[in-house]
């Protein structure tokens, strides 16, 4: 039977009294550091005065340990903070590695198991401030952190004994410190804690917790490496904030769908502890406790731990305006999935009457969640360890399928290696080849990789691996569709364009497991020529880019040729022998292979594009994503343009191709609404943007609308195209947890979706382009009068691959790319995100083309 657990007050007077040990009386609280109370109204520590708090607190108590595991995206430090008794603290790595013998359970008998698991510490991991305007969370670490490292109650030093408790104080430092400066100089100002004019990561905004399974952040990475990979927890705890006429605080259990390769074991905590969350904190007398809402457990990118052996418990506090209080009235509460905020029901039995809200509330609330999650793990602790253990060994024992193989010969090999390169990041075993194998009625050679799915993590490859089918949810029967929490596709090979094949049977092959996965090298054919012939892939169009900015005069066939008997197709890129020395380290690094030619025919001498990137005031993540891809991945050198520079005109002789990331037409003409924030930041494009950007296009230049910034250019420049969908879409996307008002007839939230090329278009930007996946969200399709379309949806079959679509037959022959002249230049319209989170490799090569065609000078010969 559960102990009932001490009140605050006598957790408070505890910590307090004479029995402190000698060390608890020199262990600072943050206040005492800070120079006010977490929690105070219009007070924030920033992110530098938070590692400061944390230093002294492990300088002072021998509880905490305080790590800094390495540098954030823009150079700030990334800690782990570990803290458990004193005695714990002291045999540390003995207790990390016989947790991870549990992860691994082959190997491991029945007896030792039971032995690891009675003498075995739950490891616990409360995860802090990845959305940094949901402010309270950083604040709430240092509090959280400084009761267990001072309390002497008897539920304090039980968790304390059984239990390991790793603690992310923020998971994006950089926008924690970058918002809380913003905040600061808000005070007073009309604008004082609301919306931020720049997205709080650098390059993801609040898709940075949509990366926990492609991994593409520092910061992402960082915690895999040593919270996860290393220590393997139990339970992870992820706070943070919804909008503030909701519940005051979510805890699951998750509702319908969960993603199908959870074990069963795990929802069943998951309900269990998120159930107890609720229970608890309405014991302490806190209302507006909701369970069993709003959000799913449908996407791994929000949930590593489902797929390694633990459980996310996520938690959502309603929201203040940062730390300036709010008031909000009872009938301004509104309803969500699956319960309304004025109404009480068994999975919200006791209402918020409404009134003032404040950080403080929100921190209280943490606490609370904090304290029931921790006391849950340490008098559960054998059951957690024990679930933990056997998810993996099932995991482990897993053979259906048997396994999926990456066949060696890949058109893309770049993609390739990154593909192979997630399941390693994920902890997955990849096994090579040596030599040639049948499986599946098919013949694979040697250097084919094999993820086996006979081992513990098995269930985060077959996650990623295979093709989703999101149910047909919706509000009521026969009404409109219930929004997911996220989106409802993850397949990988699909949006990299890597060939991946399941393999249902065991088949016998010759395998050794590799560690690193990295590109098959590539080569330059032997010979002479005046040229070396490159591809049109991902790998090629890296080259082309360093080659460019090297000066190397690169040329691009428009069309097919003949060359010593080989055929070689439109987009060739032909490379000038003299540049070998450059070429041949790249063909190596990235996997193409080169071939000397003596070609002649049609081509465009390429140059150096001079792009921009619009970056609107009101925050896309989707531009975000666009800087990311184009610095770290593709490399394609940018500048960034904002409101007023689009306004002041001149751009043609600054620019050869300007790209607009996803967003409504009406956030990048209209902007931030005047005295919503600083006059510098508000207002949009406006006429004068919208019509220097159209005289851009007119005197040559290529406009690039990605997604829903495809309407603005359809209406603002009058083109002879039409959004079939546009009566379907809204503007902007809904908060996320909240309730939509989709259409019943025409709905896709986020799916890969199947796109034709059309194979008779003469235009440059069509080649290297395959049918493909695409990603689709509440995006834009095509009907154009003139112009050329490069790319269009199935005629008469449904292009779903993975995900959820609704009113397929809306799509049937739509454009999904397309090219439209206007004045000297031209628009080029995507009905598709083609960099979407970093993931969509395949789609990447209409972008690029885009840009690099904006610079070409066509020759004849």
């Amino acid at each position: 039977m559960m102990r009932r657990p001490a009140t605050l007050g006598l957790a408070l007077l505890l910590c307090a009294g004479a029995t402190l040990p000698a060390f608890a009386a020199e262990v600072p609280p943050p206040e005492s550091v800070l120079g006010f109370k977490v929690g105070e109204d219009r007070k924030l520590a920033d992110w530098m005065q938070i590692v400061g708090y944390f230093k002294q607190l492990a300088a002072a108590s021998p509880r905490v340990k305080v790590e800094e595991v390495g540098a954030t995206t823009e150079g700030r430090p990334f800690l782990l903070v570990t803290v458990t008794s004193a005695a714990n603290m002291a045999r540390l790595e003995e207790i990390r590695r016989d947790n991870l013998r549990l992860a691994d359970p082959r190997g491991v008998a029945e007896d030792e198991a039971t032995r690891l698991i009675e003498k075995g510490k739950a490891i616990v991991a409360l995860n802090f401030g990845i959305h940094s305007t949901e402010v309270a969370a950083p604040q709430t670490s240092m509090e959280t952190a400084y009761r267990l490292a001072t309390g002497q109650d008897a539920d304090t030093l039980d968790v304390l004994d059984k239990t390991v408790v790793l603690m992310i104080p923020s998971h994006n430092p950089d926008g924690t410190q970058k918002v809380v400066e913003w905040y600061r100089h808000s005070l007073g100002m009309p604008w004082e804690g609301g919306q931020i004019p720049f997205l709080y990561h650098k390059y993801t905004g609040h898709d940075n917790n949509r990366d926990w399974y492609m991994f593409t952040q520092a910061e992402s990475q960082l915690t895999v490496k040593h919270l996860y990979d290393r220590w393997r927890p139990q339970v992870v705890h992820d706070l943070h904030q919804m909008g503030a006429r909701a519940a005051r605080i979510f805890a699951p259990p998750y509702v319908d769908p969960w993603e199908p390769n959870v074990d069963p074991a795990l929802i069943e905590a998951v309900n269990g502890l998120g159930s107890y969350i609720g229970a608890r904190l309405t014991s302490e007398g806190r209302k507006g406790v909701v369970i069993h809402a709003i959000y799913d457990g449908w996407t791994p990118a929000r949930a590593y731990p489902h797929t390694h052996g633990g459980v996310r418990i996520l938690t959502e506090c309603a929201s203040a305006k940062m730390a300036t209080p709010i008031e909000v009235a009872f009938k301004d509460l509104e309803p969500g999935i699956g319960y309304d905020a004025k109404q009480a029901a068994w999975n919200f039995p006791d209402p918020w009457p409404g009134g003032t809200w404040r950080l403080r509330d929100i921190v209280d609330y943490q606490l609370s969640a904090n304290r029931a999650v921790l006391d849950h793990a340490a008098r559960n602790h054998e059951y957690w360890l024990r679930t933990f253990y056997a998810v993996n060994r099932r995991a482990a024992e897993r053979r259906q399928p048997y396994a999926f193989v990456v066949p060696a010969a890949q058109k893309d090999p770049l993609a390739t290696s990154r593909l192979l390169w997630v399941m390693r990041e994920g902890s997955v075993e990849v096994h090579r080849a040596r030599a040639p194998f049948t499986a599946a009625g098919r013949s694979f050679p040697a250097g084919s990789h094999v993820v086996l799915m006979a081992q513990p993590f098995s269930a985060f490859a077959k996650s990623l691996l295979e093709r989703q089918r999101y149910p047909d949810l919706r509000q009521w029967p026969g009404g409109p569709p219930q929004r997911p929490y996220d989106v409802t596709a993850h397949t990988l090979p699909l949006l990299m364009g890597v060939e991946v094949v399941t393999v249902e049977t065991p088949f016998t092959a010759d395998l050794e497991k590799v560690d690193a996965v990295g590109v098959a090298p590539g080569s330059i054919e032997r010979g002479r020529g005046r040229f070396f012939a490159l591809g049109h892939r991902n790998g090629e169009l890296v080259a082309l880019g360093r080659l460019l900015r090297a000066g190397v005069p690169v040329r691009w066939a428009t069309a097919a040729f003949l060359d010593r008997g080989r055929n070689f197709r439109p987009g060739t890129l032909l490379v000038p022998e003299n540049a070998r020395a450059r070429l041949e380290p790249m063909a190596r690094e990235l996997g193409f292979t080169a071939s000397p030619v003596n070609a002649s025919g049609p081509s465009l001498l390429l140059r150096r594009p001079r792009v921009g990137v619009y970056q609107s005031y009101v925050p896309s993540m989707d531009e975000g994503w666009t800087r990311f891809v184009f610095e770290k991945q593709v490399g394609v050198d940018y500048q960034t343009l904002h409101d007023a520079e689009v306004r002041g005109g001149g751009l043609r002789a600054r620019f050869d191709a300007i790209v607009l990331p996803d967003q409504s037409r009406r956030a990048m003409v209209n902007g931030n609404a005047p005295g919503s924030m600083p006059p510098e930041y508000v207002g949009g494009l406006g006429k004068e943007g919208v019509q220097s950007l159209k005289a851009f296009v007119e005197q040559g230049g290529t406009l690039v609308a990605l997604d829903s910034a495809s309407d603005m250019a359809i209406a603002e420049f009058s083109l002879p195209v039409t959004n079939v969908l546009a009566s379907f879409n809204r503007g902007d996307r809904p908060e996320e947890g909240s309730a939509d008002q989709a259409s019943k007839d025409f709905y896709c939230p986020g799916a890969i979706l199947e796109v034709e090329v059309e194979r008779e278009s003469t235009s440059p930007l069509a080649h290297g382009l395959e049918p493909t996946g695409v990603w689709f969200e509440g995006s834009p399709a095509f009907e154009t009068k003139s112009g050329i379309l490069l790319a269009r949806y199935p005629l008469r079959k449904n292009p779903l691959m993975s995900g959820w679509l609704l009113g397929e037959e809306y799509l049937h022959g739509k454009g999904a790319l397309v090219e439209v002249p206007l004045g000297t230049g031209r628009v080029v319209l995507f009905g598709f995100r083609p960099q979407y989170r970093a993931q969509s490799w395949s789609t990447y090569v209409p972008l690029l083309n885009a840009l690099y065609a904006s610079a070409a000078t066509p020759l004849a010969r």
